[in-house]
């Protein structure tokens, strides 16, 4: 549900304004208004924010220690900051390191067998018979360099060198021995700064060995490299972990300063004296002012707004049961409710577990989704996004299940093959289709009514006539065709036709007249757009019997061949309907409350109360969550930033 709101303008001297939202930071139930323009961080305390961020994403944050002042902060980041750039530096050569060796390796390594008395000689023996050498390592993903390399060689040398190349494949690397004139030297080296030709070098620290040598070499360094990250690493951590504690403990108090900041720019200043204004749950205001008094005593006055007219700034605040917080994070995904409208979150929570059952109805699909759904939750801290897809789970799974018994579906088909017996009826059944299909559009038909009667209440509420009189039309509408459909198909009375012709009529008379100038075009389109949100629903049944189909295929897949293989078929199809029946019912699920459900009644566009003090009270609590274990589920939920303490 939504909590009413009431706006309080707090007066005081403008020396003790930092005291003031010191009082409500720590209150964490006042948003403050921005009377002036919005401002921002303050450079200055950005960057300390910014700088120890970035030392502490190095070490484990849990650490704690005493809040320096902001000189000895700077002192100890001026300090600690280039001996950390220097190893992370050194962290990214060596990993550069360990993923070019292993390519110059294969790629020299297969030179060897081809020219082995070349492999053996170093520079100083070519050099004594007026030859020099060149291993490459060449990027030639398409095989297109190797032939230009060598057509370019012959041009410039003639017959003058020598060169070998391992054996190429797309997408690997080409090693490439080039045995020339010493004298020619420098035009091959232009020759390749020149051309168009990517160049992976032997790193210099190989320079002047013989082939083998400098494989050898590559292959010692490559083992080495471990030991010597690890090495890295363990300074890294000495550097930084002597400082981590007074650094975790600073954070949280720089982003409370920056806060503040921001919040104090929102005020309106004279020379003397200060203006805030607040938006408050209204049964937490006297305890804002009882905080503010204790606080600040004479030097603050507080004062209640009248907030009876709606304000065009004024956020909205929910709150709901623990078990619907899933769901009103889904509310959210869409957009949050603004203050006219109602919070469906309730709603949702009951429909879309309940849609989610009607189209998977499986036995043993919603067993184990219930059991996915408990692992999440063991495995997860509650209020965690895992945490809360497996409550969203848990409930389609119990219906799963419920909706199951009533198919007597268990593995699709399997279930009723064996004798399962179906409380109402079998979807794989040859007669299944047309209750299924009714079924459908009876609940698209409630849950679409419930909508209009929401959107009634909405535009009653605000005194919006043509909405109210659009709705009431589109109601009429919808129960005159239930009344001929009544009458034509299921053998209602034939006294329902009068009434039922007559609703038709009116409804269409006063859904046409609602939209005034233009009622005989746009009232007729209202009306087929009401007509088509409720044949939408016939996906529950689409989705649901391809799910069953799916699995039935699945079945006889399985029982044709050896055991053992129509088993392992049967499992993978049987895994895949399950991933199919967790993600596609979720989506159309969804679609149905967002589009046909919500657009009855549901405006949208408001925005989350946003207390002072609750962005750093989320950023403790993550920090809390990222230190403890993965299995940390029965930790204590912290109080949600915004919800009334």
């Amino acid at each position: 549900m939504m909590v009413p709101l009431t706006q309080l303008e707090v007066v005081g001297l403008r020396p003790r304004l930092d005291d003031a939202l010191t009082a409500l930071q720590e209150l964490r139930l006042a948003e403050v208004v921005t009377i002036v323009d919005p401002g921002e961080t303050p450079p200055d305390l950005a960057d300390l924010i910014a700088r120890t961020d970035a030392l502490l994403e190095l070490v484990d944050q849990s650490a704690t220690g005493t809040v320096p002042s902001d000189s000895a902060l700077r002192t100890t980041l001026d300090h600690v900051e280039p001996q950390v750039a220097k190893l992370l530096a050194e962290q990214e050569e060596l990993r550069s390191e360990a993923e070019a060796l292993p390519r110059s390796i294969d790629a020299l390594d297969g030179l060897q067998p081809l020219v082995p008395e070349l492999g053996r000689l170093d520079d100083r023996q070519l050099a004594n018979l007026g030859l020099a050498s060149m291993a490459l390592v060449l990027d030639d993903p398409d095989l297109r360099i190797v032939p230009e390399l060598t057509r370019q060689l012959a041009d410039l040398l003639g017959r003058g060198y020598l060169m070998v190349t391992s054996p190429a494949t797309p997408g690997n690397p080409v090693g490439c021995l080039l045995v020339l004139r010493r004298r020619d030297l420098p035009d091959v080296h232009a020759l390749l700064g020149t051309e168009r030709i990517v160049e992976v070098g032997v790193p210099a620290a190989y320079a002047g060995k013989s082939l083998r040598a400098t494989v050898e070499a590559m292959r010692e360094r490559l083992a080495a490299l471990p030991g010597e990250r690890d090495r890295v690493q363990a300074r890294l951590a000495a550097t930084v972990t002597p400082v981590a504690g007074s650094l975790h403990a600073t954070i949280a108090t720089l982003r409370a300063r920056a806060e503040r900041a921001v919040a104090a720019t929102q005020a309106d200043l004279s020379s003397r004296t200060f203006i805030l204004r607040l938006w408050v749950p209204t049964k937490q205001t006297a305890r804002v002012e009882q905080a503010l008094t204790d606080r600040l005593g004479p030097a603050v006055a507080v004062e209640r707004l009248d907030t009876s007219e709606q304000a065009e700034d004024q956020p909205v605040l929910l709150r709901n049961r623990p078990g619907w917080q899933p769901f009103q994070q889904l509310v959210g995904l869409l957009s949050w409710p603004s203050r006219g409208d109602l919070d469906p979150t309730g709603l949702t929570a009951l429909v879309l577990p309940l849609f989610f059952g009607v189209m998977v109805g499986d036995v043993v699909y919603g067993a184990l989704l219930l059991a996915a759904a408990w692992w999440l939750r063991s495995h997860w801290a509650k209020n965690s996004t895992i945490g809360e897809v497996g409550r969203v789970m848990m409930l389609g799974g119990a219906w799963t299940v419920l909706f199951g018994l009533l198919y007597g579906e268990a593995l699709g088909s399997l279930g009723h093959s064996i004798g399962m017996p179906a409380l109402w009826f079998y979807r794989g059944g040859p007669t299944a289709l047309q209750p299924l299909l009714l079924f459908s559009l009876a609940i698209g038909l409630a849950h679409v009514v419930l909508g209009l009667l929401l959107g009634v209440w909405t535009a009653a509420r605000g005194h919006q006539r043509r909405h109210l009189a659009s709705k009431l039309g589109t109601l009429l509408v919808l129960a005159g065709l239930f009344g001929l459909a009544g009458v034509t198909a299921a053998g209602f009375p034939a006294q329902v036709l009068t009434p039922a012709v007559a609703a038709l009529v009116v409804g269409v008379v006063v859904a046409c007249v609602s939209q005034g100038a233009l009622g005989l075009l746009l009232g007729p389109l209202d009306l087929l757009g009401a007509l088509g949100n409720v044949l939408s629903y016939l996906r529950l049944a689409a989705v649901g019997l391809a799910s069953t189909y799916l699995a039935e295929v699945a079945n006889q897949l399985g029982a044709r061949g050896p055991l053992l293989l129509g088993l392992l078929v049967a499992i993978l199809f049987h895994a895949l309907n399950l991933a199919l029946a967790a993600f596609s019912p979720t989506i159309q699920a969804l679609r149905l409350h967002y589009v046909e459900f919500f657009g009855q009644f549901y405006e949208g566009g408001g925005r989350l109360f946003a207390p002072l003090g609750g962005s750093v009270a989320r950023g403790l609590e993550s920090e809390r969550l990222a230190a403890l274990p993965s299995t940390a589920a029965n930790s204590p939920e912290p109080v949600p930033a915004g919800s009334p303490v």
